[in-house]
């Protein structure tokens, strides 16, 4: 009897019929853990989703009223917009953040671009990530809205001034992948005569008709001036959009004016020279004007540099180089100089290379190259021309000023803007918007999601 139960009993030890089941059970238990976690995963990718398009309509909102000029606190679009969406912030762990210029990605330093960026802890329903030591999961998610490319490169800003731009004595402008915004609202807004040329041009200096010609008021086109581009504009009537500014078409007026340091340069009161030789100079404040003559090869070193007072003069074949270089042209009535805000005046065969400060610099002009003082009046204006060779990277912003072009400026560099107060042409000039990675601000343009 003891020996037939031993016999049973090493049968049942050594039979493997049950471990069908035990394996069966061990893959269940590991084929619903995974099926679990897929779950986790899926629900924490949904949320992610949501967010995503909660930061992208909320960042597309935010330029809109950015360019738009309401609200006036364009980071309140971008909350409201993401609240009717379910992430209100402050609430249920969810922070908006509305960074301009953006923080984070290609874009950071571009003043035109809006960040809007969404985070939340997202705890699943099964909890499973508690086996991983966190009983939640950190979603972050961002999106950039900008005005787009094809906005203007040329702003012209005073609403009283009639007319606000004039392109006279067969003057030609090429905006290239640009287009020109005219804020008058004067029945001479926009005034061309005497054969000249307003041309709108991509890349490939094809005409294009995809250039925005923005004017408030009314184009006076005559004897033979025409703007050029594939829906072509000819006397007596302009086809150019017309219609009110956008409340903040100044792409600069979020930067705040750099403080002037106190005193001198040059120890007096007196407007300074340089002529003849290279030299070398270091940022600075010019009293009441600075001039540069008789062939003086003239090399500036990164800053910002001020004239207070007086005249910016750069003629007589002089050079002059300059990376990373902001010229601010102010002033103060109580100076006693003439005129009290400084003006610049480049022309006589000079050759003048300036590129603006980069988003890296930490100097606050980023992109701007001339800084024109927003209180100074617009006349006497500045005056670029006169067989100058000038190669500006970067944006001439005299927002207060009336500019004088005469055999303008040249565009190697693809990129130069130009804000002002009044604008006069009468030579050449080139504008373009090739400037990805320089700092300048745009708008005019339409919005759109760059990342």
């Amino acid at each position: 009897m003891l020996m037939r139960i031993a016999a049973m009993a090493r049968k049942i030890r050594q039979s493997q019929r049950g471990s069908v089941a035990i394996h069966m059970g061990i893959i269940s238990v590991a084929l619903i853990g995974m099926g679990a976690l897929a779950i986790e995963i899926g629900f924490v990718i949904y949320k992610q989703r949501q967010m995503q398009s909660a930061a992208d309509a909320a960042a597309y909102s935010a330029v809109i009223a950015k360019s738009t000029g309401y609200p006036a606190t364009f980071a309140t679009e971008a909350d409201a917009v993401a609240a009717q969406v379910g992430f209100v912030n402050g609430a249920n762990g969810v922070t908006i953040t509305v960074n301009n210029p953006p923080q984070n990605g290609a874009n950071v330093g571009n003043n035109s671009a809006v960040e809007a960026i969404i985070t939340q802890d997202q705890t699943p329903y099964l909890k499973l990530v508690t086996l991983f030591g966190s009983p939640s999961v950190n979603v972050w998610v961002h999106a950039v809205a900008t005005i787009g490319s094809g906005g203007g490169c040329a702003w012209q800003l005073s609403p009283s001034a009639n007319p606000g731009v004039t392109i006279s004595n067969g003057a030609t402008v090429t905006m290239v992948s640009c287009g020109l915004n005219v804020c008058s609202t004067g029945n001479t807004a926009l005034s061309m005569s005497g054969g000249t040329h307003l041309n709108l041009t991509n890349a490939s200096g094809q005409l294009s008709s995809s250039n925005p010609v923005s004017v408030a008021g009314k184009a006076s086109i005559t004897n033979g001036a025409q703007i050029n581009n594939v829906a072509s504009c000819s006397a007596p009537t302009c086809k150019a959009s017309q219609g009110a500014c956008a409340a903040n078409v100044d792409p600069y007026a979020g930067v705040p004016m750099p403080t002037m340091p106190t005193g001198c340069s040059n120890g007096t009161n007196k407007s300074y020279g340089y002529s003849s030789g290279v030299q070398t100079l270091n940022p600075g404040v010019w009293c009441n004007g600075v001039t540069f003559g008789s062939s003086a090869n003239i090399k500036m070193n990164p800053g910002v540099y001020w004239v207070n007072g007086g005249t910016f003069s750069v003629g007589g074949a002089v050079v002059m180089n300059g990376t990373g270089v902001t010229i601010v042209l102010t002033g103060t009535a109580t100076d006693g100089y003439s005129p009290p805000y400084a003006i610049a005046s480049i022309g006589n065969g000079a050759t003048v290379n300036l590129t603006a400060p980069l988003p890296t610099s930490g100097l606050g002009t980023q992109g701007i190259v001339f800084f024109g003082d927003r209180s100074g009046p617009a006349n006497p204006g500045s005056n670029f021309g006169g067989g100058a060779s000038m190669n500006i990277t970067g944006a001439i912003y005299l927002p207060s000023q009336t500019v004088q072009f005469s055999n303008g400026i040249s565009n190697p560099s693809g990129c130069t803007q130009l804000i002002a107060g009044t604008m006069q042409f009468a030579g050449g000039a080139d504008f373009s918007n090739n400037c990805a990675g320089t700092g300048t601000s745009g708008s005019g343009g339409a919005p759109g999601l760059v990342e």
